[in-house]
């Protein structure tokens, strides 16, 4: 299906796509790992996992800016990339402006840890990989941005939330 075909699509028949596309590309991440994990062990996968994440973020920024403008630095530069980047747009999360110098991202239910809580993983890779993915999000938006683990997995309760961070604006001058 070419582009033009797609414009002419309902709203609700694009958002329907849009799940679509959100969740196999969810899968994708996940059968790749797991393929890796298979033919090099978890410390191997995870690395590889980890290293992807880092090169994505800025993959992501430099995606999002071609059809957005965003600005250029700080923690309101990092909300506009995560409310518009695409994996984030199948879990369920909260930007928390506490100041103009702190922000904390809390996330209420994630398909990639509920997966890996169905499969009864023994270890979890949520801290390795979100840590390496929101840091290289946020140092190449702003290098002044430091990412911190407030919460993380594994959670007692299916109710509890999946994870949080903290995101600091430190005082060194802005890059921009």
């Amino acid at each position: 299906m070419d582009m033009k075909r797609i414009e002419d699509l309902s709203r609700e028949e694009l958002i329907k796509r849009l799940r679509l596309a959100c969740e196999l590309a969810s899968a994708v991440d996940g059968l790749w790992f797991l393929a890796a994990e298979q033919a090099e062990g978890f410390d191997k996968a995870l690395a590889m996992d980890v290293q992807v994440w880092e090169r994505y973020a800025s993959l992501c920024i430099k995606r999002i800016r071609k059809y957005y403008p965003i600005g250029s630095n700080g923690l309101d530069a990092f909300k506009e990339i995560m409310r518009i980047d695409p994996l984030w747009l199948h879990v369920e999360f909260e930007l928390i402006g506490e100041s103009k110098d702190r922000l904390t991202f809390q996330v209420n239910k994630c398909p990639f840890l509920e997966a890996m809580e169905r499969m009864g993983r023994p270890v979890l890779t949520c801290e390795p990989v979100e840590t390496a993915y929101l840091t290289a999000m946020a140092q190449a938006l702003d290098p002044r941005i430091r990412v911190q683990p407030i919460k993380l997995p594994p959670r007692k309760s299916k109710d509890e939330i999946c994870c949080q961070w903290l995101l600091s604006l430190e005082g060194q001058e802005a890059v921009g």
